[in-house]
């Protein structure tokens, strides 16, 4: 296919003018781009494209050290625990094993039975679905499809993960309780879970204030490129008041806007307005509004900017945002704009 490009701003954009700058691709939002293999969620994955991005771009879901996805590998079952444990925001005690902590927090949950078993091993599909499906009964998640079962195993827990939309078959009725999950199928559970998990719900307000909060932040890294003319993450300790942006999108901030800087705009202090929260779970919450950009002392409005939150550690903070600026933006922000809209 050929390459098309996708103006966007960042959530409070680190807005560089009004439609700071182009990243290649309509297809992709904005995390995507950390990973050297990412074209293969378009051409070997495009089944589950729009939730592996989701996924991404709330970095509930990470890659490898050497910047890739490698979506057709198995998820082992640490890694799943892992990413899970991200999905609705808990933890439990560390040990010397850098899984520990989420094993045991996920136990003290009620999803997962104890901790025994090969962690470095890969999570068969049918052990998946039975997580998924206690944890939909600790956290309430609602039947949605209550015909739904599998002929190939009579696990309560997992039919219940079925049942409740979870989880799904890979035809015939057959949840594949012998196949291995793969990481590109992992991702996709990873959105349906977290968009179904609604209790502990966080007030509009708690989230506003973290919208005010990263504004400052995005400020305040335009005020240190603007002097030092450089990226640096690991300024990410020492310029930021609040650390409302998680460090990876942090650094791809600086790069994106370092890029604006050279393609010709300037970067100004920006206020993000009208904000309205569209949409929340217990985990991750979209929030919308209008980036008013100063130049001078002058200003004016930029299109509508769709941002992404994650509750880290019970804080939210914004993982991905992106400006409705063309017929090319993600279908998934319109929807989030077009809330807004409704709202206002």
């Amino acid at each position: 296919m050929g390459v098309k490009f996708k103006p966007v701003v960042f959530f409070l954009a680190l807005a560089v003018a009004v439609a700071a700058f182009a990243v290649p691709s309509a297809a992709y939002a904005e995390m995507e781009y950390r990973f050297s293999d990412k074209d293969t969620i378009e051409t070997d994955f495009a089944w589950g494209k729009n939730d592996i991005i989701e996924a991404i771009d709330f970095e509930l879901y990470y890659g490898y050290p050497d910047g890739t996805l490698r979506l057709g590998n198995d998820i082992t079952r640490a890694e799943f625990a892992a990413v899970l444990a991200r999905c609705i925001d808990v933890s439990g005690e560390p040990g010397p094993n850098w899984y520990d902590a989420v094993v045991d927090g996920l136990v003290k949950a009620g999803i997962i039975p104890d901790k025994s078993g090969d962690w470095d091993a890969p999570i068969t599909r049918l052990e998946a679905a039975k997580w998924l499906g206690r944890l939909a009964k600790v956290y309430n998640v609602p039947v949605r499809e209550p015909g739904a079962g599998f002929t190939d195993t009579g696990d309560p827990d997992a039919a219940y993960a079925g049942k409740t939309g979870l989880v799904k078959g890979i035809g015939g009725g057959l949840l594949g309780v012998d196949r291995n999950l793969t990481r590109a199928e992992a991702a996709v559970l990873l959105i349906r879970v977290a968009k179904s998990v609604d209790t502990d719900l966080s007030s509009d307000e708690e989230l506003l204030q973290a919208v005010r909060e990263v504004n400052e932040d995005v400020n305040a890294n335009i005020e240190y490129l603007v002097k030092t003319g450089k990226a640096d993450p690991s300024a990410y300790d020492t310029i930021l008041p609040y650390k409302r942006m998680t460090g990876n999108y942090f650094e791809y901030a600086q790069k994106a806007a370092l890029y604006a800087a050279q393609m010709g705009y300037k970067a100004n202090k920006v206020d993000m307005r009208e904000v309205k929260v569209v949409e929340k779970h217990r985990a991750i919450a979209y929030v919308v509004g209008r980036p008013y950009l100063y130049s001078g002392n002058e200003g004016f409005y930029g299109a509508p900017v769709v941002s992404r939150f994650r509750r880290i550690e019970g804080r939210w903070m914004m993982t991905e945002g992106a400006a409705e600026l063309s017929d090319i933006t993600m279908k998934e922000d319109l929807k989030y704009i077009a809330k807004w809209r409704a709202m206002k």
